[in-house]
């Protein structure tokens, strides 16, 4: 059986690397459309996708008709105004844009760990793609939650300039060249120059003093694990890396549980990579996670034997295995499950 399938936003990062990916895992596909808003479209160039040079058309109502499966990446004003009509008309909308990822209503999968929310879609058949941070952090952890309680999770989360789209990777690229010429960089991408630099902040700060990105994690993970009381901390920072997420993780656990116990559990963990081994500097680069299908994980140690305190490094490439694979892995698993 094969699907037609619908990408909008293709000229995204995102979007292409969902059609790299789709290519890659031949995904069954019978009919693929490309759609584009207004501003996407008058920039578009022709994509060949399966020996086919295909254009995208703009985005309307009616141009979902027929469509089983729709992924919007990019626009989250796009996906804003034609997800339901979309899904109305009968498709399965895959959501990469954040758009849905705050409301009660859409589920947010990672289908390795709750794949089984797809079962609840009824009419509305919209799902988010979590934030790629959250992914990085739970599937490396949810494997602990098979053996023990997890009592607080503090995670600093850094963050690529990829993160912020097409455009802040080449103003990056030209606050670099400005830097090494001598310059002064004036910044445009960011609220800060990022070129040579660390920002402590990745989106606009909430009353409480939590930025926006930092308030979404927390709510995510929570949302996801069903466990709303969790005690998590966490601090978002924006980096001078292209592509290539990181993260610094604390996990006080409900038992003491060794390192060499975890480093066993997680090299069995489907989508998870094991790189450690501290007596040769063995630890993973957020650039070895370019164009990989794992999380990255290493440095794993024992922090505090009194509170069972684990601490751990991950990487990702945030663009392949924290929004496209993610989504296409929804598809995948909606099928399997014969939800569409």
């Amino acid at each position: 059986m094969s699907f037609n399938v619908a990408i909008v936003g293709p000229g995204d990062l995102t979007g292409q690397e969902l059609l790299k990916l789709l290519a890659q895992r031949r995904f069954p596909i019978n009919r693929l459309q490309l759609i584009e808003g207004p501003v996407g479209l008058a920039t578009s160039k022709p994509v060949t996708f399966g020996g086919r040079e295909l254009e995208a058309r703009e985005i309307t109502s009616r141009a979902f008709r027929d469509i089983d499966i729709v992924f919007f990446c990019g626009s989250a004003e796009l996906a804003n105004q034609f997800a339901t009509p979309a899904s109305e008309q009968g498709a399965l909308v895959i959501d990469l844009t954040g758009a849905f990822r705050g409301d009660d209503k859409t589920p947010g999968v990672i289908p390795q760990i709750n794949a089984a929310e797809l079962q609840h879609l009824k009419k509305r058949r919209i799902v988010a793609s979590p934030s790629p941070a959250v992914i990085q952090l739970l599937l490396p952890l949810n494997t602990f939650r098979q053996w023990t309680s997890l009592k607080r999770l503090v995670v600093h989360s850094f963050e690529p300039v990829s993160e912020g789209g097409q455009t802040a990777m080449e103003l990056f690229s030209a606050e670099v060249k400005q830097v090494m010429e001598g310059k002064n960089v004036v910044p445009h991408a960011f609220s800060h120059q990022i070129a040579f630099n660390v920002l402590p902040e990745t989106e606009n700060a909430l009353d409480t003093g939590l930025t926006r990105s930092e308030w979404r994690i927390i709510r995510e993970v929570r949302r996801i694990w069903k466990l709303p009381d969790l005690n998590i901390s966490v601090m978002c920072l924006r980096v001078p890396v292209y592509i290539g997420m990181s993260q610094s993780v604390l996990v006080d656990l409900g038992k003491r549980v060794s390192p060499e116990e975890i480093r066993e559990v997680l090299s069995d963990t489907p989508g998870v990579r094991l790189q450690d081994d501290p007596t040769v500097n063995l630890y993973p680069h957020p650039w070895q996670a370019v164009n990989q299908d794992d999380v990255l994980v290493g440095r794993i140690r024992e922090l505090d034997s009194t509170h069972n305190t684990i601490g751990l490094w991950s990487v990702m490439d945030n663009l392949r295995r924290g929004a496209a694979l993610n989504a296409l892995k929804i598809a995948e698993s909606a099928i399997e499950q014969k939800l569409v």
